[in-house]
């Protein structure tokens, strides 16, 4: 999917039923977040194990998972999932939610390679792929997240970024294995993929940029059966989703990346310094009615994990 142009519900029958409020009750906020939030440490587990809530019944999965924002602005939900690199998040009508427990870390961009792929292309890939990581800040993301809102293609707004960074020269031909760059299904993982591929094709490699059709689950599987042999990933996301049980300490995500990557024959190169975090946001205004400022603060609404 190229842009966000609406918000796209996954219905898991012919429609999500929120749970009936006590009489006299209005209904709770409702939660819109991308459709992999059941299984996303930094979204329903995450709440679960940290704030004590149960967001089952009040979740709204969204099939575009960057449509969060868009979602409180046409009233499917009241609290959505929104992402830090969205320009959108700074409206003077977008209200942050304090995430006052610290549910959501540092999750900063890596490239995940197979093993094959880096066997059979060695150092100089490495050094490209690098390269092009660097340059890769927060800043960065912000800027060609705003270009793609505006309208412009994500295979675009790639080239460009690689052609003003001086990566644009073309080189001749390399031989070897061809590199598939798998992307998430939303606009930033788009956008991001088709820049690394852009960068080595420039580089003289042969480069294909495929959706996965679907989010982090389907991202990981696509990477393990040798459908993608490339995937720009979400460093703690993806360590905390292969091994949910691990102590990440701070920014020390490569250690425990590693080892979960290696059991998919893979592993990470170099993080950028540019990062993503899930965001819980609120329209301001609601935020203000409901006296909601804090994510702990939504106890007063959701239910209870009892689990």
């Amino acid at each position: 999917m190229r842009r966000v142009r609406a918000v796209a519900v996954v219905a898991a029958a012919a429609s999500l039923t929120l749970a009936a409020p006590a009489a006299g009750q209005s209904p709770p906020p409702r939660l819109a977040a991308p459709a992999d939030c059941a299984a996303n440490p930094n979204c329903g587990p995450g709440l679960a194990a940290v704030y004590g809530f149960d967001v089952r019944s009040v979740l709204v999965p969204l099939a575009v998972a960057d449509a969060g924002i868009s979602a409180l602005d046409d009233g499917t939900a009241e609290v959505a999932v929104a992402f830090s690199t969205n320009p959108q998040v700074s409206r003077p009508d977008i209200r942050t939610l304090e995430d006052d427990r610290g549910l959501v870390g540092e999750d900063r961009l890596v490239p995940v390679a197979r093993r094959a792929l880096l066997r059979d292309h060695g150092r100089r890939l490495r050094n490209r792929m690098n390269a092009v990581s660097r340059l890769i800040t927060t800043l960065a993301l912000r800027s060609l997240n705003q270009q793609v809102i505006d309208g412009r293609l994500p295979e675009a707004v790639g080239g460009e970024f690689v052609d003003a960074n001086g990566l644009g020269t073309q080189r001749r031909r390399r031989p070897g294995m061809r590199i598939v760059v798998g992307h998430q299904d939303f606009a930033e993982a788009e956008t991001v993929a088709h820049l690394y591929g852009a960068a080595l094709r420039a580089a003289g490699y042969r480069v294909a940029v495929r959706s996965v059709r679907g989010f982090r689950p389907e991202a990981v599987s696509a990477l393990r059966r040798g459908r993608i042999n490339l995937y720009i990933a979400y460093a703690r996301s993806l360590a905390e989703y292969l091994d949910p049980g691990a102590r990440i300490a701070g920014d020390r995500v490569l250690p425990p990346l590693r080892r979960a990557l290696a059991r998919l024959g893979s592993r990470p190169l170099a993080l950028a310094p540019g990062e993503n975090r899930n965001l819980f946001v609120m329209k301001s205004a609601t935020a203000q009615v409901l006296g909601i400022a804090r994510i702990s603060d939504l106890a007063r609404y959701w239910p209870r994990n009892t689990g």
